[in-house]
């Protein structure tokens, strides 16, 4: 069935930076089999557009999803950047786990009995 993508390669860009916010620009062109110039260029054009907001922290690069900001697409009156990422993947902030509930003990403590 020849190379045929169902997703832009920005909104693919959009859906590994709403993954991975630390991404480096050599990690997302690996992911999309494209060069780092296009995906720089990529990633430039989000931040133009209002997508995605790239912070520096030290030496590298962070990026902030804005999932608030509604599509510029006629097709889709009224839909957001966080309405096509919950339908193309469970495009979620990575997080460290936290304790569901009150178990009454401190997160990555153990009791001895």
């Amino acid at each position: 069935m020849g190379d045929c993508q169902l997703l832009t390669n920005h909104a693919r860009v959009l859906l590994n930076l709403a993954v991975d916010s630390d991404l480096r620009m050599r990690e997302i062109a690996e992911r999309l089999h494209v060069s780092v110039r296009a995906a720089y260029s990529i990633v430039t054009d989000l931040v133009a557009a209002g997508y995605v907001t790239k912070r520096r922290d030290g030496r590298r690069n962070r990026y902030v999803v804005h999932r608030d900001v509604p599509l510029r697409d006629a097709v889709t009156p009224g839909r957001t950047v966080g309405d096509v990422l919950d339908l193309f993947s469970d495009a979620k902030p990575r997080r460290s786990p936290q304790p569901v509930g009150n178990t009454g003990k401190r997160a990555g403590k153990t009791t001895r009995t």
